[in-house]
């Protein structure tokens, strides 16, 4: 299992009703849509123990307040402070808000991993 299945698989129960996507977000027709992208991001060297970087960014849909993607990072970054899941460790850095051209709330978290 690679580090991206891992996180994967750790915030897929913590966002009940979003599509999970990898890589990229590709909107839907359906503007009631949310979703979750999980986005490489480097990471060091890889070696025995790999320590992945990744970006989670999380689309709320187009009628949604900034609150609901706000609660959902703040949901997996305490998640991630109590469990790593499948990984030997997960750090989430703090959200940060942006928006997309069509007034969508989004909240972007990076997060380090340790694996091996």
């Amino acid at each position: 299992m690679t580090a991206a299945d891992a996180l994967k698989d750790f915030i897929t129960p913590l966002l009940a009703g979003w599509r999970i996507q990898f890589g990229r977000w590709t909107d839907s027709t359906n503007p009631t849509d949310r979703f979750a992208v999980i986005k490489p991001a480097g990471g060091g060297l890889a070696e025995l123990v790999r320590r992945p970087q990744f970006t989670i960014i999380l689309i709320g849909s187009k009628s949604d307040p900034a609150t609901v993607p706000s609660m959902k990072a703040e949901s997996i970054i305490e998640a991630m402070r109590v469990s790593s899941g499948a990984l030997v460790s997960l750090q989430p850095g703090e959200p940060v808000y942006l928006a997309t051209d069509d007034g969508r709330p989004i909240f972007e978290i990076a997060v380090s991993a340790i694996t091996n």
